[in-house]
């Protein structure tokens, strides 16, 4: 019988992003990379009274992530952000206002961007889970440029993140199915972007509201640095 039990594993992929690190400029041809030094909202499974239902033991976690972005035009590009214990993302920007990072004129920016993943994970202790991520996220990013080496931005993103799975080589759960999804997860950041175009610091605050199947709404706030280098 399973009376009690906290399962931390899973933990590391039900973490969510507060920090975003998006410019409202495109690349405007050649690449970046970013290292990420942020927050993630994190929920942990509650087997507690046997149930697979109980609401998440909601938290923060400081986590890294890593970002890489092509230019495939001077208003586009693609990118994949591959955190340290969360799902990834593949998707594109596109900015629909203003000159692009490599032109570095001032004045007004704004861009929307996208992204989608889907992973798999089995975690393992005295009971094996197989679980199924799922994620789409959204971005619309607003920003002025002061000079060419100073930034401001800020945004508003939606995202949406649902978890399925299984539990086997357990006794006594009211269930063996897990199902739990964050959905209209709200969004909220303001940075700066300082330096050049081969290599730039952000930092950024953020703020997010999440609410889980099962779970009572969130509110967390982070303060994040990314560092960027491009070509």
């Amino acid at each position: 019988m399973i009376s009690f039990f906290i399962f931390t594993s899973c933990a590391q992929r039900m973490k969510v992003p507060i920090n975003r690190f998006v410019s409202p400029e495109a690349i405007g041809g050649g690449a970046q990379v970013e290292y990420r030094d942020m927050t993630f909202s994190s929920g942990v499974l509650d087997f507690s009274n046997n149930s697979t239902t109980n609401p998440l033991v909601m938290g923060t976690a400081r986590e890294e992530e890593f970002y890489l972005g092509i230019g495939v035009s001077n208003n586009a590009d693609v990118f994949v952000r591959v955190p340290k214990e969360s799902s990834s993302l593949l998707g594109i920007k596109i900015q629909l206002i203003g000159s692009s990072a490599k032109e570095a004129a001032v004045g007004h920016n704004l861009a929307f961007s996208m992204g989608m993943g889907s992973e798999r994970d089995k975690f393992e202790q005295s009971f094996t889970i197989d679980l199924k991520s799922d994620v789409t996220d959204f971005s619309l990013i607003h920003g002025y440029r002061l000079a060419p080496m100073l930034l401001i931005y800020d945004g508003i993103s939606i995202s949406n993140y649902s978890f399925e799975g299984t539990v086997s080589g357990a006794t006594g759960l009211n269930s063996n199915d897990i199902d739990y999804a964050a959905k209209n997860i709200q969004g909220g950041h303001l940075g700066v972007i300082l330096g050049g175009k081969g290599l730039k610091l952000k930092l950024e605050y953020a703020a997010q509201k999440i609410t889980w199947t099962h779970t009572e709404s969130k509110l967390f706030q982070s303060f994040g640095v990314a560092l960027t280098a491009g070509w």
